[in-house]
């Protein structure tokens, strides 16, 4: 649920201006696009719940063109401040789609933005689905609507799209959910691959969390009784270590029955949520479910890297109009798949275009086989736990990568039979490794990659599993050292053509840092090879024919008033201390006005460890953001620090506000998290 920020390289120049509205139409000539044929006007209000909850909404309010016309509702709820951190990141699509006729309503969660009410205890909570279904019902009786109602977003908006669904609200007529998962303990931010991941996202969320409350940025006792002195979510989620009815109870995964409104699926090859939309189609739901998914990390994709993009909003304008406008566009007589074939290609972390082809199938696809390959022919091979391994391959298991080879000098790698001719990869490739522990607790890392003649590692795609899950997520128990075991996962979704000549090659480590948090033990743990294999996902190749032409993307329109002023930022950085611990960093500042408001924004992280003491392990963030009127400055400051032991981790989180230099409060959190499971 990473926040999706609009930034001064993404804002463009308007377009799609009323007289131009022609130019707008689907590239592809498919019946049923919508012209941006709408103008409209935005409005600010507040939505009361039962509880006498106060809920922000902006409304994008189409003119009628004609007497009695009424129009669909769009809606999004989200944390993300409508009114400041996302001013900017909305108004290009919100606009696009009110100039189509869509009435476009934002809302921000209750306890954010500018919402009245306490922080909820966590992510997509039950008050915050209650009040999902309370607003649906509210726009389904509003006169400017034709009683119908879309909801929709990426990362969080998509999270919370798929979870309203399951509770299937009478108005809701359909979802489209862009980059969003479908198991929250498996395929998230709190825990990658079930295993404990610290991401720069809780330092953000939280930070925002204790902003106060919008437009009047009020300090005053409900801001903070309701939001600077709320537990950070940062302690809720480490203390919820394993599987189970906390992730579960509104998770798509494990209520597959319960998906009864339509569903729109976009995922990323590069983004870590991309399982979701093919289980959603192997799960065979009541209601009728379409995905795609393209090359991009977690990101748009009209305008995320690496390409090619198309204009998803026209794709999008015709889905609703099929669900909320009772058009036939010709979009659900399309294969449900469209994926982007990628081609093998050298590693490259600034990939802007990945070479390969679109290709629309059915699910499964027809004439795809399951390849086993066995590792190798020997009894055991020796793998030494080095906890700063894995940092080529990144935070998440997204983004383009640079070469693997310095991540495989710490890790056992087996280089399969090379191929004599093309290998098309498209599925979820599985492994088995039979090994031997070498402590009580340890995480398997497995990476496919591709091994160029030239000796270059690509990354193809990765995946991990808590040992101490190895039989169940929900009941897990510590490993017995030296004892033999099984462990059985499946990488995540891929599409790959490996070129003839080229080999794949599976590399296992027990670290993968700093995307997984280390264990805290030192450790030799063994892997038989001729025990253990790994199984590809082999497709035909595709016929060209039968994928959609997709329309190019329009320039994005930029939202009046907001000006950015200044952006810096680097990371990852990778250092080695002079006591040879292992150093990840990020950072970025920015500063930018919206009308006479002024905002600076500083973020940074640091991720240390050392490979002897790989429970030492740690990490320390910052985030500052000033805001400035009329010669006021209100500054508030987080820090969260977690420092590792063998048994234990410890973690402080400190909130910290200041008007014009002078303080007005701090505020300060310190547990100890008894490590069970990591």
């Amino acid at each position: 649920m990473r926040l999706v920020r609009i930034s001064a390289t993404t804002v463009a120049g308007w377009v799609c201006a009323l007289a131009a509205a022609a130019a707008c139409a689907a590239a592809d000539g498919s019946p049923g696009v919508r012209p941006a044929s709408h103008e409209y006007r935005i409005e600010q209000g507040l939505l009361p719940m039962a509880d006498g909850t106060e809920l922000a909404v902006t409304w994008w309010v189409p003119t009628p063109r004609e007497p009695g016309e009424r129009f669909p509702a769009l809606l999004e709820m989200l944390p993300y401040r409508k009114d400041d951190s996302f001013h900017a990141r909305d108004f290009p699509l919100y606009d696009w789609f009110a100039r189509r006729g869509f009435l476009m309503v934002k809302v921000d969660v209750r306890g954010t933005g500018g919402s009245s009410g306490p922080v909820p205890d966590r992510e997509y909570s039950e008050w915050e689905l209650d009040d999902a279904t309370q607003v649906i019902a509210a726009l389904a009786a509003d006169p400017r609507t034709n009683g119908r109602v879309g909801m929709w977003g990426i990362s969080w908006g998509g999270f919370n799209a798929i979870q309203v669904a399951l509770r299937a609200p009478p108005a809701l007529g359909a979802i489209l959910a862009l980059h969003a998962s479908d198991d929250l303990f498996h395929d998230d931010v709190r825990y990658i691959d079930g295993v404990l991941h610290m991401d720069r996202y809780a330092l953000q969320i939280d930070h925002e969390n204790g902003l106060p409350r919008t437009p009047g940025y009020a300090t005053d006792s409900a801001y903070f009784v309701d939001r600077f002195d709320a537990e950070p979510w940062t302690l809720t989620y480490l203390r919820e270590q394993q599987d189970g009815p906390f992730w579960r109870a509104n998770a798509l995964r494990w209520r597959r029955d319960d998906l009864r409104v339509p569903a729109y699926l976009i995922g990323g090859l590069l983004d870590g949520y991309r399982d979701t939309p093919i289980r959603a189609l192997e799960a065979s739901a009541p209601a009728p479910v379409k995905v795609e998914i393209g090359p991009w990390v977690h990101a748009w994709p009209d305008n995320g890297t690496p390409g090619p993009n198309y204009e998803w909003r026209e794709r999008a304008a015709r889905w609703w109009d099929h669900w909320l406008r009772d058009i036939d566009t010709g979009l659900l007589r399309e294969p449900r798949l469209l994926v982007f074939q990628r081609e093998g290609h050298p590693p490259d972390p600034a990939l802007a275009l990945t070479p390969g082809a679109w290709r629309a199938e059915e699910w499964p696809v027809p004439g795809a086989r399951r390849d086993t390959v066995r590792l190798g022919a020997g009894d055991s091979d020796t793998l030494h736990y080095v906890a700063s391994a894995g940092t080529a391959a990144g935070e998440w298991w997204g983004e383009p990568t640079g070469d693997m080879a310095t991540d495989g000098a710490t890790s056992l790698t087996y280089d399969l039979p090379a191929d004599t001719t093309r290998r098309v990869l498209l599925g979820m490739p599985q492994v088995r490794l039979v090994v031997r522990h070498g402590a009580p607790l340890a995480h398997w890392s497995a990476r496919l990659e591709d091994v160029a003649p030239d000796g270059r590692v690509a990354l193809v795609t990765g995946g991990a599993m808590n040992a101490a899950m190895r039989h169940s997520s929900t009941s897990p128990t510590r490993l017995t050292p030296g004892a033999l075991d099984t462990l059985a996962f499946d990488l995540h979704f891929t599409t790959w053509t490996v070129a003839a000549g080229h080999r794949l090659r599976l590399a296992l480590s027990n670290a993968q840092f700093p995307m997984l948090w280390p264990t805290p033990f030192p450790m030799v743990s063994t892997v038989s090879p001729r025990d253990s294999w790994v199984a590809l996902p082999t497709a035909p190749p595709a016929d060209a024919r039968r994928a959609p032409a997709l329309p190019v993307p329009d320039e994005r329109s930029a939202r009046p008033g907001v000006a950015y002023l200044a952006d810096s930022s680097y990371g990852p950085l990778v250092s080695r201390d002079a006591d040879g611990a292992t150093s990840v960093r990020w950072y970025t500042a920015s500063t930018w006005r919206i009308g006479e408001t002024h905002f600076a924004d500083v973020e940074e992280e640091h991720y240390r460890v050392l490979d002897g003491a790989p429970e030492r392990a740690s990490f320390r963030g910052r985030a500052v953001r000033e805001i400035i009127r009329d010669r006021d400055t209100l500054r508030l400051e987080t820090r969260i620090g977690i420092s590792g032991s063998r048994d234990a981790l410890a973690v402080e989180v400190v909130r910290t506000l200041a008007r014009d230099g002078a303080p007005l409060r701090t505020r300060r959190w310190q547990e100890r998290v008894p490590r069970r499971w990591h």
